[in-house]
């Protein structure tokens, strides 16, 4: 499988080597932003060598014995027969972020790279790293349709496991947990959280299960994911894809209510060829609205 890394370099160069490690990837191609006059936002600068951590990255991959191949592009042909296409965070892309800067920059970033992707990689799955991963990814399917995953979920389904961990006293690896939402807004669903088969409900109160999932929806949702999460989370997803796992996880995907069609996070099955279905849920009459408020609100926010 090959998979093309576009955006900021130090963090491509970091899932690049989770991606070397995981041994689930053929080729990896760093793609430039080649619409930039600016040498900091390309991997390799014109009439130089490929700077100094690349070069410790290929050298390091040899000596993990990796076989996964290395390559750098500042041509949009650098993506020509991509399997998987990841759009990173631009350069300084942290922190906390207004909800229009948020979309401005992403947006902006994504427009350098779309023609490059229509001509050279339009069979190819795009994975959405960039926040709010939504929005961003609304707008490439609205521009270039195809097989898009939003990859917003990460820090909210690591943030509500790892409380779950705390909170029963148990191996996070004895947790599933999953949480629905946009953007802007994140939902735990209680009931289809379980610690090794055992629902939450047989272990917490429900006055702390409620505690749990108020402090889940409060995280600030104008913060982008950190570095080691969202890796962890496009590990995940291009594992599922290259291995054809059929894995079910909460990520951006394009759903229809009635005649609305929006991206949203929600639990999918993800396998070879990208998303291959929608997991239905069980609601309750509060989660319901919720879900409704979700649809309503990211119709309006995605809207071209």
């Amino acid at each position: 499988m090959k998979i093309v890394l576009l955006g900021n370099s130090q963090l491509a160069i970091s899932a690049a080597w989770g991606l070397c490690q995981s041994e689930t990837t053929r080729e990896i191609v760093f793609v430039s932003d080649v619409t930039s006059s600016k040498n900091r936002h390309r991997f390799v600068p014109p009439k130089g060598d490929a700077p100094g951590k690349l070069r410790d990255l290929v050298e390091s991959n040899a000596l993990s014995a990796s076989d996964t191949a290395i390559s750098f592009s500042n041509a949009p042909e650098g993506l020509s027969g991509a399997d998987v296409v990841i759009l990173l965070p631009p350069m300084g892309q942290s922190g906390f972020r207004s909800a229009q800067a948020s979309k401005t920059t992403g947006t902006t970033l994504a427009k350098r790279f779309i023609e490059g992707i229509q001509q050279n990689a339009s069979d190819a799955k795009i994975l959405v790293a960039v926040s709010p991963a939504n929005y961003i990814a609304a707008w490439i399917h609205q521009t270039l349709g195809g097989k898009i995953i939003g990859l917003g979920n990460g820090t909210a389904t690591a943030h509500l496991t790892a409380e779950i961990a705390k909170r029963v006293e148990v191996s996070v690896k004895d947790v599933t947990a999953l949480a629905i939402g946009s953007d802007w807004e994140t939902y735990p669903l209680p009931q289809y959280c379980r610690v090794n088969g055992i629902p939450l409900s047989q272990l917490m109160p429900n006055a702390e299960i409620d505690s749990l999932c108020e402090a889940v929806s409060k995280r600030c949702p104008y913060t982008t994911q950190s570095e080691y999460t969202l890796i962890s989370h496009i590990l995940q997803v291009v594992s599922a894809i290259a291995l054809d796992k059929k894995r079910v996880m909460s990520v951006g995907t394009h759903i229809s209510a009635g005649e609305t069609s929006v991206y949203l996070n929600v639990p999918a099955q993800i396998g070879s060829d990208g998303v291959t279905s929608i997991v239905p849920l069980e609601l309750d009459t509060r989660q319901r609205e919720q879900f409704k408020k979700l649809v309503t609100q990211s119709a309006e926010d995605q809207s071209p």
